[in-house]
Formats: C-alpha cells, structure tokens, sequence
C-alpha cells in the first residue's frame, strides 16, 4: 500500500541504497522489487530504480545474475525520460567497471552512455 510519504510504496528502496552503499551483503537484493503502486509513470520510474539498486548489488557481490540484471536495468532506464533514474546509473557503472570481461565493460559503457542522456 501507498503512503502519504512515499507515494510509490518502495519503502524498501532507501534502505537498500543504504545498504549498498556500505557493501553491505545482498541481503535486501529482493525487497525494492516487492512493492510498486501509484500510476503508470511512477511505477515505471520506481521500479527501474529499484531494478537499478538489485543489479548494483548483484554486480558488486561477483554474482553470475549480475550482468543479466544490469543488462535490464540500464535498458528500462533508458526508456524513461527521468534523469534522476538516469544519474543512479553511475554506481552500477562504477561497480560494472570494477568487473573483467568484455560484456562488463560494454554494459559500464552503455549505462554511462544512458546516465549522461538528457532526455
């Protein structure tokens, strides 16, 4: 359910950004997915950030689901017009680039790509 301070109901969100932030395990890697309530827009908007936090998480612990997942969600947020969606790219670029291989460092490259998009 959605409340007044926080009209998408991802509560889960903030804490997870906490989280990792601090490299802290994927413990809350499921939770932002949870919840999504509100209009088409702001679901859309919520839920690719949210997508954004999993991946990060999943990218920085080593995971194999990391690049599928960052994969997905540098693609929803190039869909979107938000730029403050766009912005929360860097981290997972950031955690992409840290990664070896080909497929990671044309992933970091196209997130920052999307990041940098003023749409």
């Amino acid at each position: 359910m959605s409340t007044p301070a926080e009209p998408y109901g991802d509560l889960d969100r903030p804490a997870a950004c906490l989280e990792l932030e601090r490299d802290v395990s994927t413990r809350l890697s499921r939770s932002p997915r949870r919840r999504c309530v509100g209009g088409r827009e702001g679901r859309s908007r919520s839920r690719t950030q949210s997508a954004i936090v999993l991946a990060t998480i999943h990218v920085r612990a080593g995971e194999s689901r990391g690049l599928q997942l960052a994969h997905s969600a540098v693609t929803a947020a190039g869909k979107l017009t938000s730029v403050r969606v766009r912005q929360r790219l860097v981290p997972l670029a950031d955690a992409l680039e840290a990664r070896r291989g080909s497929d990671a460092e044309q992933l970091a490259r196209m997130a920052r790509q999307v990041a940098a998009t003023r749409a």
